[in-house]
């Protein structure tokens, strides 16, 4: 009776003190520059200057559990948890590039812009680091909330990712 009440009081409290929990929708969006056009792969949404989120995946990549440097290879997995495979029109580039897009649900302690909406920004480096089959990944960051009973000012939640290559690396 006495392991059973250890047990139990055990897994209440690693239960309780999760820090996350992701049920905030965010159903709109605007890519920064209005020439650059996400389109799916199968053709089933075109995203470009303000969007209505088409679909929510459900990476939950925030920089305690992958670091950026870990996040280049991990589309494979967000592909299997709602990621979509997209080409992406650049302006700057003649040819389509191809990506896979993560747009995630919110932590309901998340904080700022990146918890209401989607700002999605391709800076130009990173579509010259995505050239030649190489894999540039880009994203946004919200912040959490202190609770009070556990500090997770260090983690750093991303909203939406987009993983963006020249070539179909992708499939």
């Amino acid at each position: 009776m006495r392991l059973f009440f250890l047990l139990s009081l055990t897994l209440i409290l690693f239960t309780a003190c999760s820090t996350t929990t992701y049920n905030k929708s965010i159903s709109k969006g605007k890519i920064d520059n209005p020439d650059i056009v996400i389109t799916s792969i199968d053709k089933q949404f075109t995203l470009q200057g303000e969007f209505t989120s088409p679909f929510q995946s459900s990476t939950r990549y925030n920089s305690l559990q992958m670091p950026d440097k870990d996040l280049v290879n991990a589309y494979r997995n967000a592909l299997h948890k709602g990621a979509q495979h997209v080409r992406i029109q650049l302006p700057s580039e003649k040819e389509a590039f191809y990506g896979v897009l993560a747009l995630d649900k919110a932590d309901q302690d998340g904080m700022g812009p990146g918890v209401k909406s989607y700002k999605i920004i391709i800076p130009q480096p990173y579509i010259n680091a995505a050239k030649e089959g190489k894999i540039s990944v880009v994203y946004e960051y919200y912040k959490l909330k202190n609770d009070g009973m556990i500090d997770v000012s260090d983690i750093k939640e991303r909203s939406w990712i987009l993983w963006l290559s020249d070539k179909d690396v992708f499939q």
